[in-house]
């Protein structure tokens, strides 16, 4: 059912015929998205629909091709990138912005300080004004004196919200606010956005977690390839409706390119081969629960399709010894198997290559080579001496391995596009031989030619015997690379589909994660 339209006065944000074309291609068209005040309106939408262009056209730092902007029934025009924000728009990122040496108090009012004629900043006003906004968000007055180092995720997603609230007078944008958070912290974070909307907010609710949407949103929106597919209030539409206004009606299937050897052979699983990894009922504190059990199999690329915040990343980072495990166990190559650091885990020939790859994966200040022989130390330095040859030797034969385009292997690493910076990561694994990869959104940020030469080179090195654990949020990509995919939510696995079986396909997988959330969702009530 189409929305009404609304007259302007009862809009917090009336975005009208947007779009918006970089170079010749249109990324919008046509989009209207409009939001009432005291209203949870959720924007959902694929990867790369669109969604985070139109926000950017909302907060003014993005001119859009053609339409209009109205916050709060003002004209958007672009003058300043203050705008937006003196209009009374306020956005919480997905990325934190909170300086974690301040305290709650701090960081609300950083930037915009309120200080007196002499320029002194007023702190019992501060004080004062912060109190009475937490007590309207129904938000606790302790994390106001307590440095956000010291907070829980759920308490600087609330920081977040108050930050954002004291300046949104019309609209206030939240990009995937529940990703870090637990089933019981994402509930106290819903009775906060219920009460910003009852304060006559109008909230824009970013989410690829759709039950979320469901439970929390007023109305809906969703976009693909850049159009409103779907415009309704919540209660007059479903899951099944959405997914295909998501993904449209056509089943997407992808099928990887096998040898006649391996098709004849059957898929790694079926080869009566023992497993490469062994995980039986791992938990992870409130991260993963009981029923996190799989086997991954030499041969084989296992994807693992989730939403943010179902525990993907942190499986990865338990197998890599990079978060302790609380209950279940592992075995590698039929031994135990429990890393007690990153470094353990890569003495056994486990590597992991990070989501963020310029923070945890690369030091972008030093040479390639330096990069590139850093967990195999040991093998490259004799008498405490470090054979620089031998490591240069060893790198160059890499680079010309995964087509990295440098200057050669002493040019420094931060000087490199970010599609050859992720070859050098994989470069560090198969530098260490690992016998293990495991692959945390290995794409992201890179050209499309990177990425396929990346998963090329990843298929090559499983090909040759080894395992690989594939966690992307493009299910497309899932689906090209994987020979069999777990669907994860809640923290724990749900089921396993291999390829070429029914609901192999990225509207099934969807459906999938987010069915797994309605099951996991059920089973804790029964349990509460």
């Amino acid at each position: 059912m189409e929305l009404s339209s609304p007259t302007t006065t009862t809009l917090a944000l009336d975005m009208q015929n947007i779009g918006m074309r970089f170079v010749e291609d249109w990324v919008l068209r046509d989009v209207v998205f409009a939001v009432q005040r005291g209203s949870v309106h959720a924007l959902v939408g694929h990867n790369g629909a669109g969604k985070s262009t139109l926000m950017k056209i909302a907060l003014g730092a993005v001119v859009p091709t053609e339409g209009t902007v109205k916050i709060g029934g003002a004209d958007l025009t672009y003058s300043q990138p203050a705008e937006a924000r003196n209009l009374g728009l306020g956005m919480v990122f997905q990325e934190r912005s909170l300086i974690s040496t301040l305290s709650g108090l701090d960081n609300i009012f950083l930037n915009a300080e309120t200080v007196n004629r002499y320029g002194l900043v007023r702190q019992g006003a501060e004080a004062a004004e912060a109190a009475a906004l937490c007590d309207q968000l129904g938000i606790s007055r302790s994390v106001l004196q307590r440095r956000v180092s010291e907070m829980s995720q759920l308490e600087q997603e609330l920081v977040e919200i108050a930050k954002a609230m004291r300046l949104a007078r019309s609209v206030l944008i939240l990009d995937e606010p529940t990703a870090p958070l637990t089933e019981r912290e994402i509930e106290i974070l819903f009775g906060v956005i219920r009460n910003a909307a009852s304060l006559g907010i109008g909230i824009v609710l970013i989410t690829h977690h759709l039950l979320e949407a469901f439970a929390i949103s007023d109305e809906i929106t969703a976009l693909r390839e850049g159009h409103v597919t779907l415009s309704s209030r919540t209660a007059d539409t479903d899951m099944d409706h959405l997914i295909e206004a998501m993904l449209g009606s056509r089943l997407i299937r992808i099928e990887a390119a096998v040898s006649a050897e391996q098709a004849a052979a059957g898929p790694p699983s079926e080869r009566g081969t023992a497993p490469a990894l062994s995980v039986e009922n791992l938990q992870v504190g409130e991260k993963l629960h009981a029923g996190t059990s799989f086997d991954l199999y030499p041969g084989e690329i296992l994807g693992v399709a989730g939403l943010a915040g179902s525990g993907r990343t942190t499986l990865l980072r338990t197998i890599f010894g990079d978060t302790r495990l609380t209950g279940g166990s592992m075995q590698l190559h039929a031994q135990p198997y429990a890393p007690r650091s990153p470094a353990d885990a890569i003495g056994r020939n486990v590597f992991m290559i990070p989501e963020d790859r310029r923070a945890h994966g690369l030091v972008l200040t030093a040479p390639i080579v330096e990069n590139t022989i850093l967990p195999i130390l040991d093998r490259v330095t004799r008498w405490g001496l470090l054979r620089i040859g031998q490591g240069r030797k060893l790198t160059t034969r890499l680079m010309t391995v995964l087509g990295v385009r440098s200057r050669g292997p002493d040019q420094i690493v931060g000087e490199l596009s970010g599609g050859n910076q992720q070859k050098i990561v994989l470069a560090k694994a198969l530098a260490a031989d690992a016998s293990l990869l495991l692959l945390d959104e290995p794409t992201y940020g890179v050209d499309i030619g990177a990425a396929a030469d990346l998963i090329s080179r990843v298929r090559e090195t499983v090909r040759s015997g080894r395992a690989a654990l594939w966690v992307t949020s493009d299910f497309r990509e899932l689906l090209e690379v994987a020979d069999r995919v777990l669907i994860l939510a809640g923290g724990t696995v749900q089921r396993t589909i291999k390829r070429g079986e029914e609901g192999f396909d990225e509207p099934s997988l969807l459906r999938a994660v987010q069915r797994g959330l309605y099951t996991h969702a059920a089973s804790e009530g029964q349990g509460s």
